[in-house]
């Protein structure tokens, strides 16, 4: 089994990991406001004519806080900015790609504690990587903004909360295959995932952890179903900081961090799910092509149970990045 060493606990490595984030999340709002500059060429068209309903929302807190979520309703064409703007007073700039703020919630950056707090947004489950006035909405699409301190180093790419999105519906109208990848003791659990997800409209494939290609890995979404002894789940875990988690397993514990990177709390055992925008796709973690979802524990029985969340679908995994299921109860994360 791979030892796990966190670049956390590692003295230089620690320094060296938290400037490596906090440099990949300046490139990511870099990346955003040299995107919403674009010429009108890039802006993403639309094959369907009519109208069609999708679903707007819009949260604080990494969804801990949830100011409206409802469907509408919209024209074939209209961008995010337009649907946005249909339900909530909004600013703009960037000629409407950048929101400054929705029903007077505001960016806000303050030089002295270093908060920085915007809206970003998701569609079906993914940070959408061109700006609001760029996206055009297919059928179905769940639009979530939300309104974050974004001053830690962890920078979210994909959330757990839109179940079961993204498998559904993907981006832009395009969705990768979904391969649900096992170990030895979960076939079963695998199995009644798998069945919940076609219930749902997911053609999904069972794939033990050994059976999956590096085409299947880089390609496909992939829910990955094991403890933290797994050699890709520890793989993922080392690097947690770095792919926007904010739960990570160390020496036989659960860590959890706030929203400004700070530990939060510990936990002895639990069950985990966690997303993340497929970092093993040669386009980085940032393409929104497909995602890997890992639903993993201490335990057999925590695995199990986190599962269990997803095959039931338990309201309680709405709107939230991720979380910690220990004895029944749900914490959501951050």
């Amino acid at each position: 089994m791979t030892k796990l060493s966190l670049y956390k606990n590692t003295g230089k490595k620690k320094r060296y990991s938290k400037i490596i984030g906090i440099v990949l999340l300046f490139a990511i709002l870099i990346g955003i406001l040299f995107i919403i500059n674009q010429n009108e060429n890039t802006i993403y068209s639309i094959n369907i004519e009519g109208t069609y309903p999708v679903t707007i929302i819009a949260t604080e807190d990494f969804g801990s806080s949830i100011l409206f979520d409802q469907e509408l309703i919209i024209e074939s064409g209209e961008s995010t900015i337009d649907i946005l703007q249909k339900v909530a007073t909004v600013t703009t700039s960037y000629g409407g790609g950048y929101v400054g703020s929705i029903n007077g919630i505001k960016s806000q950056y303050s030089s002295e504690n270093g908060e920085k707090e915007d809206w970003l947004y998701f569609i079906n489950g993914m940070l959408a990587s061109v700006g609001a006035n760029m996206y055009k909405p297919h059928p179905g699409d769940i639009i979530h903004w939300d309104f974050h301190d974004w001053s830690s180093n962890r920078a979210v790419t994909a959330i757990i909360g839109e179940y079961p999105e993204p498998f559904i519906h993907g981006y832009n109208g395009k969705n990768a295959e979904t391969s649900i990848v096992y170990a030895d003791e979960y076939y079963e659990t695998a199995f009644k995932l798998q069945n919940s997800l076609e219930k749902q409209g997911v053609t999904a494939s069972m794939k033990h952890f050994e059976d999956l290609t590096d085409g299947e890995k880089s390609g496909h979404n992939l829910i990955l179903i094991d403890t933290y002894e797994n050699d890709l789940i520890s793989e993922l875990n080392v690097n947690a900081d770095q792919l926007g988690w904010f739960i990570e397993y160390d020496k036989n514990q659960l860590i959890t961090y706030d929203e400004t990177g700070a530990k939060d709390l510990t936990f002895d055992y639990g069950g985990v799910i966690l997303a993340i925008q497929n970092t093993w796709n040669p386009k980085g973690n940032w393409h929104c092509e497909n995602v890997i979802w890992v639903i993993s524990g201490i335990t057999t029985d925590d695995v199990t149970a986190a599962a269990n969340l997803l095959i039931e679908n338990n309201e309680e995994i709405k709107h939230c990045v991720s979380l910690i299921v220990v004895n029944g109860i749900v914490y959501k994360v951050p």
